[in-house]
C-alpha cells in the first residue's frame, strides 16, 4: 500500500471458511506448554462440550481484537457456551513476552507448533471449532475479529454455512 492509503475496513467481513470440501482435520486434543513453559494439555477429544480453538500469534497484527476478546469470549460476541483456547505456536517461534502480554489470565493459551501441524492452520488469525461429543471438527476459517467469528459459529449452530452438520447444538444448549 502506497503511503496515504488507508487500509480496507474489515467490519462487517464474515470469516471465510475454508472447508477443502470438508474440515480439515479430525478433531484431535492439543499439548504443548502454557506461556511460562509448563506442559499443559487440552482434552478436545471426548471432552462433552464444544471447544473454539483460536491459532493467534504475537506477532499479528489481526489478532489483537481477538487477543482482547478473550477477557470476556461472549461479551466480545466471539463465543456462547463453547469453551475458547488461545493456541500459539511453540514459544521460541513466538515473542514470548509479547504473548504475556496480550495474553488473557482468564484464558488457557497453549503453545504448541504440533497443533498448527494437526490441524493444518498455515497462519493466524485462524479458528477450529470443535464438537467433542462427535468428536469432529465442525467448522474452521480465517478469522476476521470476534463478532465476525461469533456470527459464523452462530449461523453453523442453525444449520448454514458448515458442511454436513447434523447436529449443531450441544445437548446442553438445547433447553427445554
Amino acid at each position: 500500500m502506497s503511503e496515504g492509503t488507508a487500509r480496507p475496513a474489515l467490519d462487517g467481513l464474515v470469516p471465510v471458511p475454508t472447508y477443502r470440501d470438508r474440515p480439515a482435520t479430525t478433531a484431535l486434543d492439543v499439548s504443548g506448554v502454557d506461556l511460562h513453559g509448563t506442559p499443559i494439555s487440552v482434552l478436545v477429544v471426548g471432552s462433552g462440550h464444544w471447544t473454539l480453538l483460536l491459532f493467534l500469534s504475537s506477532r499479528c497484527d489481526g489478532c489483537l481484537d481477538l487477543w482482547r476478546a478473550l477477557d470476556d469470549p461472549p461479551g466480545a460476541g466471539l463465543a456462547t457456551n463453547e469453551e475458547v483456547i488461545a493456541v500459539t505456536r511453540e514459544l521460541e517461534a513466538e515473542d514470548a513476552e509479547e504473548l504475556l502480554r496480550l495474553a488473557s489470565p482468564s484464558a488457557r493459551t497453549v503453545s504448541s507448533s504440533e497443533a498448527w501441524r494437526n490441524y493444518r492452520v498455515q497462519g493466524p488469525p485462524f479458528f477450529v471449532l470443535v464438537d467433542g461429543t462427535a468428536n469432529r471438527v465442525v467448522t474452521e476459517g480465517v478469522a476476521w475479529g470476534p463478532g465476525q467469528v461469533g456470527d459464523h459459529l452462530r449461523l453453523v449452530r442453525r444449520g448454514v454455512g458448515g458442511p454436513e452438520v447434523p447436529r449443531l447444538v450441544p445437548p446442553d444448549a438445547r433447553g427445554g
